[in-house]
């Protein structure tokens, strides 16, 4: 069997559900093929090891699997290693020491670096730059407006219209398994409450404010505030900071007539960015979310002088109301589906459009679940004076500052080199068995060469990654390669460069895992079969994407043949097609059990794991980082999720919020508890899904009003029955 042959079947694998594999091979090998077979496969593995003998994967398949960083020593707890007979459908995880008391921090067992002190007092948190600082001036154009805020007052002058924190963190408080918000420059000393973080946005919280809190800010009648307007004032005054021009459609020589020289950005024009909801008519706006919504409004946009703008798209479900067609229908939806105070910043589409704004893409993928970024394209045509756009996803929570957060995920993203982007943005970054994450980028970097080499072995992504034969449309814009190869770049060309695209999970090979999606590409051509165009996947489709990425996508999809792809894979392998920057920002995933460094990596990275083994083993296609045959994120394999804070099918990221929100839940948390313990608190960290969530004491009322309601309809029944 000849190499070529080797690689044709890991590739037809990868189309093949395990089940028709088995009988396949149950119908073809015969005792005499499978001898052959692996007589041809010992040899070859020999003389495979043999060639990469001076690399670093040249190991024993045990050693593969614990691939270490280079002189790491591990504590005696990370000696783990794999069930025998492993089976990644199988949650090793359940044997793990569960760490549920870990997180029951309060208010009043905070650490701080140095010392630690109990009842702290709660401090106004204003994580803004010093916008009147010379430093800032010197780099910025324009002078910063402080903003007038829901109470009708500026921000700089209500101390209402603020949040609060306490100083430490819970002295019990676990490291997380995966990513660091530290590393990525996340305030980590400083833990929230319910009242200090939400207070000033409702007054609908339950519980007594602690005793050191904030005094508590004056009640807001939310339906006489009107966020469009008072975004829409913010950035009339700030003006003078941004380049409020429309961003250019790449390829249209058009903007190059008419856009003024101010439009060439000199660097001192600060760059803004749209916060865009992601509803539909008939969407729960609970008290929780209201809550959320008005402080990404009030934190992000106006706190910032109008450097984010925020939106509510609503998808409109039923596809004849002639909303397009009728102002007097189109406001009328929004009245019947939407707060009063969100009326006038609100989009609706519904997918009745896509027909004639996007034909080529095929009728059968324009919903809202394969094709969720054809709105924010057309809302980004609509409004292209952003430089870029958060697509935000309705049951994602941060317990930190949000201006905070997305600034910081822009620095971080700014200053990563494209030099082993898409390798590390392929991989979890697993701190107590990587080391921090200067060591990642070396470990990671390690495993690659900088040459062309066999299909088998690793080989580094540098700039534009197309589908064979199908050269991609020269763009005007399109990043310059400042190396002909990644052998000449000492970790520069990138650094500076804004991302055109953020993720905060990995993007990972789809083509090679068991991905539910992974087939979800259309219009590309047969000749590509069987592995399909190259192509990345993110779960969780909460991503920052550039007015360049997002206007690449659109043209993508209207010229011919109209390229698409589903919605976790479409943005991130446009980016890789074109030579976009994007990268996976690897904050904090908390998980309630202790998770040996070797097992989070082993599990969660397998694909480095099991690069060697499998191969050969199953005939899979070779895997990398998250990637690979037997990925988390593939079907029946992302049970590892449950128990984290940030994935689309977690239940620890709710138990953690409503514990927040002042529930008991399972003895820890809520009122009597917190009586005794302290005020629950947590440190800045992104939770997902927190869905229809309500206040412990408007979710009471309902279930006592609903069981009464049921009991009263058993009696009535029981009584007629009688009758």
């Amino acid at each position: 069997m000849h190499l070529s042959d080797i690689d044709e079947i890991s590739t037809m694998n990868a189309y093949m559900s395990p089940k028709l594999r088995d009988r396949l091979r149950s119908w073809t090998y015969t005792k005499k093929r499978i001898l052959t077979i692996f007589i041809v496969f010992t040899l070859f593995s020999i003389v495979l090891f043999a060639r990469n003998a001076p690399r670093k994967l040249q190991q024993s398949p045990t050693e593969v699997e614990d691939l270490g960083r280079p002189g790491a020593t591990f504590a005696a707890e990370d000696e783990w290693q794999p069930p025998p007979n492993w089976d990644p459908v199988y949650p090793v995880w359940t044997n793990f020491t569960r760490l549920e008391n870990e997180f029951s921090g309060t208010i009043r067992n905070l650490t701080t670096t140095s010392n630690g002190f109990k009842n702290p007092e709660a401090q106004q948190y204003v994580p803004y730059p010093h916008y009147e600082s010379d430093e800032y001036r010197r780099r910025f154009q324009g002078l910063y407006v402080p903003c007038i805020g829901p109470r009708g007052k500026r921000l700089n002058e209500s101390v209402e219209d603020m949040i609060s924190g306490y100083n430490g963190m819970p002295s019990s408080f676990p490291d997380a398994p995966l990513g660091s918000s530290q590393a990525i420059g996340l305030d980590q000393s400083v833990c929230f409450e319910r009242h200090g973080r939400y207070g000033a946005y409702g007054s609908s919280l339950s519980g007594h404010r602690p005793a050191r809190a904030v005094s508590s800010p004056s009640d807001v009648n939310w339906e006489q505030v009107d966020w469009a307007s008072l975004q829409s004032k913010c950035v009339e005054e700030n003006a003078d900071r941004f380049n409020m021009w429309p961003r250019p459609m790449p390829g249209d020589p058009s903007y190059e007539k008419v856009a003024p020289e101010s439009y060439r950005r000199d660097g001192r024009a600060k760059s803004r960015s749209a916060v865009v909801f992601r509803a539909y008519d008939g969407f729960k706006y609970t008290s929780d979310m209201l809550r959320v919504m008005r402080s990404v409004i009030t934190e992000l946009s106006l706190g910032s002088g109008g450097e984010y703008e925020a939106f509510l798209l609503v998808q409109v479900k039923d596809v004849t109301l002639p909303i397009f067609d009728n102002q007097t229908v189109y406001d009328q939806v929004i009245q019947e589906s939407v707060p009063r105070e969100f009326w006038n910043m609100t989009v609706l589409w519904s997918t009745a459009l896509w027909g004639h704004l996007y034909p080529k893409v095929p009728e059968f993928t324009r919903d809202v679940h394969a094709s969720q970024w054809l709105p924010v394209q057309y809302l980004a045509q609509k409004h292209p004076n952003f430089d870029h756009y958060w697509n935000w996803e309705m049951d994602v929570r941060y317990t930190g500052h949000y201006y905070e957060l997305l600034e910081t995920l822009d620095t971080w993203t700014k200053a990563q080199p494209r030099k082993g982007l898409w390798e590390r943005n392929a991989r979890f970054y697993v701190p107590k068995f990587h080391g921090d994450y200067s060591e990642f980028k070396d470990f990671i970097q390690a495993r690659y060469q900088d040459g062309p080499l066999d299909k088998l072995e690793d080989v580094s992504i540098w700039g534009p990654n197309p589908p064979d034969g199908q050269p991609i449309t020269p763009l005007d814009d399109l990043p310059p390669l400042e190396a002909p190869t990644p052998a000449h770049d000492n970790f520069t060309w990138g650094v500076g460069e804004e991302a055109d695209m953020i993720t905060l999970l990995p993007m990972f090979n789809s083509d090679t895992t068991h991905y539910v999606l992974r087939g979800g590409y259309f219009n590309y051509p047969m000749t590509l079969l069987p592995t399909g165009p190259p192509r990345r996947a993110t779960i969780i489709t909460f991503y920052r994407i550039s007015h360049r990425l997002l206007s690449t996508m659109h043209l993508e999809n209207t010229r011919d043949p109209g390229h698409h792809m589903s919605s976790e894979q479409w943005p991130q392998s446009v980016a890789l097609h074109h030579g976009f920057k994007a990268v996976y920002a690897p904050h904090s995933v908390y998980m309630d059990r202790y998770w040996p460094a070797k097992a989070a990596n082993f599990i969660f990275n397998n694909g480095d794991a099991q690069r060697v083994i499998r191969a050969f083993k199953d005939m899979a296609p070779l895997g990398e980082g998250s990637g690979g045959w037997e990925s988390v994120f593939g079907m029946d394999r992302e049970h590892s999720f449950e128990i984290s804070t940030w994935y689309y099918r977690t239940v620890f990221a709710t138990r953690l919020y409503k514990r927040l929100l002042g529930y008991d839940i399972d003895g820890i948390g809520g009122e009597i508890w917190e009586k005794e313990h302290g005020t629950f608190c947590l440190p800045p960290m992104m939770l997902h899904q927190i869905k229809d969530m309500e206040d412990p004491s408007t979710e009471t009322a309902q279930t006592v009003a609903e069981a009464k309601a049921q009991a009263d309809e058993e009696t009535f029944q029981k009584e007629g029955r009688k009758r």
